[in-house]
């Protein structure tokens, strides 16, 4: 009897070693299957011809392409501002030359319905009349400049004061003119600075990339069928 369990038991462990035998086997065969891999990193250079050229047009466009929200806020707001400030000093100086010659049509005498070019404008701010000018050119002996005395050409300023204030009026609105080249310029610098940074940023990108591109290789295997040993391999390329 005592035999008879003994013969039974060792039954049942000889079973029990086969099967978790073989499902060790398929566990590994799965394993090897599933964890054997080639894992590297996804890389996704960009062009760095386009991220410069996206910001030439729009200054800011070519970072945001890389991504790089902080610069296209900062590169987008100064081209907001510059074109602002540029037209903001183009009605201001239309403001002014409106108001000069409005001026000059109330105290200068001259027929207010006749087109005036620009050396008019400046002329007539400088002598109190025609004729005064024209003295003046003569006695320099710059005769091509004289005006021929003609209701079309005519000006007297009621004082000699107007005159003044009306030159002064006319030299601030050339001024504020004059300042449109510092906003144009900011404008164009800033399409070349986003530019230049866009192409460095993309450039370095890609660098980057470069530098920490990583193969990655995991194994699993067993030595053999009849073998408990299990063996890793781990290779890492960078």
């Amino acid at each position: 009897m005592f035999k008879r369990i003994i013969n039974t038991i060792l039954a049942v462990l000889l079973i029990s070693t086969l099967l978790s035998a073989q499902n060790e086997s398929e566990a590994i065969t799965d394993l090897r299957q599933s964890i054997q891999l080639t894992s590297e990193q996804e890389v996704q250079t960009v062009s760095p011809g386009k991220a410069g050229l996206l910001s030439l047009i729009l200054p800011g466009a070519g970072e945001l392409y890389l991504g790089q929200r902080n610069f296209f806020t900062v590169f987008l707001s100064t081209e907001i501002v510059a074109w602002a400030a540029l037209i903001g000093n183009r009605l201001y100086y239309n403001h002014l030359v409106r108001e000069y010659k409005t001026y000059a049509r109330q105290h200068a005498g001259f027929d207010p319905t006749v087109p005036r070019d620009d050396r008019y404008w400046v002329d007539i701010g400088k002598y109190d009349d025609i004729y005064a000018f024209n003295d003046q050119r003569e006695r320099e002996r710059y005769f091509a400049d004289l005006y021929e005395v003609t209701p079309e050409n005519y000006w007297r300023w009621d004082q000699h004061e107007n005159r003044i204030k009306y030159d002064a009026k006319r030299i601030h609105a050339n001024d504020v003119d004059n300042q449109r080249v510092y906003f144009q310029l900011a404008i164009v610098l800033n399409h070349l600075v986003s530019g230049i940074n866009a192409l460095r940023l993309a450039r370095q990108h890609n660098r980057q990339l470069e530098e920490q591109k990583v193969g990655l290789r995991f194994d699993a295997y067993r030595e053999s069928k009849y073998s408990n040993y299990v063996g890793f391999n781990l290779n890492i390329r960078f």
